[in-house]
């Protein structure tokens, strides 16, 4: 083999730095939450696992933020600039401020959902997997015991009921599900990308989406 077809297929075979940084960097969820019971990581937990591999690499990761309105409502963008001796990529992460959240004022608003916005911007310039931890969601002795017993079936009501009180964790805060599926019906994009990405971790989520829909309780939302 001459030596310019070697340099030529070791260049083709060469994994881009971009890639390294993806499958070595390690981001525990660190996190607790004691509402939902399940752990979780934030943008500083991704930050720190992020930052040696940066100097590794010799690679740049910088922020840019801007707020935007749309609407009525006001969105966090965080804009990621990432630079390596192969490459530049921009990642954008958008989340949507919280019309109100109890005990927070409007400065720790825009912190919160500039904090979620920088989190969604690494994930995807990472590859980062954010559902929540199965194992970490530890049942009480109350909700084995009563696992254990045979639930009665819910009523149509019932569960219409309980889909229109279903949270999820969109922007800065918790919304209800039917407001974020009007909010997709109305033409949010944010909305939209939200929906097409929460309804892929798990068929449960999909069933709550579907039955919202058929049963057309976004329309209803007020």
């Amino acid at each position: 083999m001459t030596e310019e077809k070697k340099l030529k297929d070791e260049k083709e075979t060469q994994v881009p730095i971009i890639t390294q940084i993806q499958n070595e960097l390690k981001a525990p969820k660190t996190q607790w939450n004691d509402f939902g019971h399940y752990s979780y990581r934030n943008a500083e937990d991704i930050e720190s696992a992020v930052k040696p591999l940066l100097e590794k690499y010799g690679a740049q990761l910088t922020f840019d933020e801007d707020y935007r309105q749309v609407g009525n409502r006001v969105y966090c963008v965080e804009t990621a600039h990432y630079k390596d001796s192969e490459q530049k990529i921009i990642v954008h992460g958008w989340a949507r401020e919280s019309e109100s959240k109890k005990g927070m004022d409007d400065s720790q608003i825009s912190g919160s959902a500039s904090s979620y916005a920088t989190k969604y911007a690494l994930g995807k310039l990472f590859l980062i997997d954010d559902t929540k931890d199965a194992d970490s969601q530890k049942p009480t002795n109350a909700v084995t015991r009563q696992s254990a017993q045979k639930k009665p079936r819910e009523t149509l009501g019932q569960r219409i009921a309980k889909a229109k009180q279903f949270e999820v964790q969109y922007g800065g805060g918790k919304e209800k599900l039917v407001d974020v599926c009007k909010w997709e019906e109305q033409g949010d994009q944010q909305a939209k990308a939200f929906l097409d990405n929460w309804r892929t971790k798990s068929k449960g989520n999909e069933a709550a989406y579907n039955f919202i829909k058929d049963q057309g309780l976004q329309k209803e939302s007020a």
